[in-house]
């Protein structure tokens, strides 16, 4: 009997894999040997596994000081959020420990600095597992314990984007403003692309759009870039784009590269100015801790010496070569509806059920997350081009196969 509970599954249908090692953009498991990780963990792991400078950063943070108090002055602290503050453009920093929980505390700082207390997020949204994040957002993990909470305030966004302008999410961003009340609304919380929602590229119009609405009716622009910050879409953060810059950013996951726990919420210098003289009813055990600050710098050390964003960009481009051929190979038979993404933030929308090919790729030497049609594509971006062939070839055998398969 195992003693610790595995997420989002029931205990009986779990099947956990044994991981003994890692490196660059693999891990081995005991059950299937070495693995193409194709979801960076928990997309994550940004610089790769076993990435010695980030370890060696942490040991000597270990071994200066691993704790501290919350309200304690670090030269750690200040060095990560000094760094944070020149690569976002923003001011202050609140440290925590998990996405979640900074847009929680990000809620909590535009519902201080506004007086308001409605939040608006978009339908195919997702910012987080605990009550307050599964309640602002869509995604269906919020089902469960949807009696219990608040109505969520969604702009709808469908996707393929029907015709017209203003796009469709445009039109609908204005009815909820209009509809709600601006002078309600403290804040609109946006991926800067969405995750496993289905990584659905935004119309031309719509983030201009939400900037201009927050700036006419005094509502805070709330950046998540929790998934898609730290290169992962080929720029620092997906903002970038859009050419949009917001009031606050979240950040998260590619923060440490996964190797400690810790979040971010960054605040612009007005926003700053006010907790000047207003208390920050913000704070957390396990605030800035740091050993995840050290983590953090030296990851975002890492991403610069490596040109990480940029090679995120270039192998994204392989990639996305390679998916636009396989949705037109007559072989595949149309099996690949859509392929989309940024960066090496992909998705392959299938005309099947995505869990036996998935199934057939670790056999075959990958870890793929998947989710009902959609393969998600979101390796360490330390993946090389040459690498991103070889993932590209296993995806259209396994897709192949499983057509093959069907037809048999």
């Amino acid at each position: 009997m195992s003693h610790i509970f595995y997420t989002w599954t029931a205990q009986r249908h779990a099947h956990p894999l044994t991981v003994d090692a890692a490196e660059g953009a693999r891990f081995r498991t005991r059950e299937h040997g070495w693995l193409w990780d194709l979801e960076s963990q928990t997309y994550n792991v940004n610089a790769g596994h076993g990435n010695k400078h980030i370890q060696e950063r942490m040991i000597a943070q270990i071994r200066e000081l691993p704790v501290a108090g919350p309200n304690m002055r670090l030269d750690v602290r200040e060095q990560l959020t000094a760094a944070l503050a020149e690569r976002t453009g923003l001011c202050r920093a609140f440290l925590a420990s998990g996405g979640a929980e900074a847009v929680e505390n990000a809620i909590k700082i535009a519902r201080l600095y506004t007086g308001r207390s409605k939040i608006v997020t978009r339908r195919r949204s997702y910012h987080g597992a605990t009550l307050a994040t599964l309640g602002i957002g869509g995604d269906p993990r919020r089902a469960p314990f949807a009696a219990d909470l608040p109505p969520a305030i969604h702009i709808d966004d469908p996707y393929p984007v029907p015709a017209g302008e203003p796009s469709a999410w445009v039109r609908s961003l204005h009815e909820v403003v209009e509809r709600e009340g601006p002078e309600t609304i403290a804040a609109i919380v946006l991926e800067g692309f969405t995750g496993t929602n289905g990584m659905q590229h935004p119309p031309p119009d719509f983030w201009p759009a939400v900037r201009a609405v927050c700036d006419r009716h005094g509502i805070l622009l709330v950046d998540d870039e929790i998934f898609s910050g730290f290169g992962r879409t080929g720029r620092w953060f997906a903002r970038e784009h859009w050419g949009v810059k917001p009031d606050l950013m979240v950040l998260g996951k590619g923060l440490t590269s996964g190797y400690a726990p810790l979040s971010a919420v960054m605040v612009s210098a007005a926003v700053a100015a006010h907790f000047d003289d207003h208390k920050l009813w913000c704070g957390v055990t396990h605030y800035a801790h740091p050993v995840g600050c050290a983590a953090a710098l030296g990851a975002l050390e890492v991403y610069a010496e490596e040109r990480l964003p940029e090679r995120a960009d270039q192998v994204g481009a392989v990639l996305a070569q390679r998916f636009q051929d396989m949705s037109q190979r007559p072989c595949l038979h149309g099996a690949v509806r859509d392929a989309r993404g940024l960066g090496l933030m992909r998705c392959l929308e299938l005309d099947r059920p995505a869990a036996p090919i998935a199934a057939r790729l670790l056999e075959r030497g990958a870890y793929v997350p998947y989710r009902d049609n959609l393969l998600f594509i979101c390796p360490p971006l330390c993946l090389t081009a040459e690498e991103a062939h070889i993932v590209a070839d296993l995806l259209a055998d396994a897709v192949a196969e499983n057509i093959n398969a069907a037809r048999a």
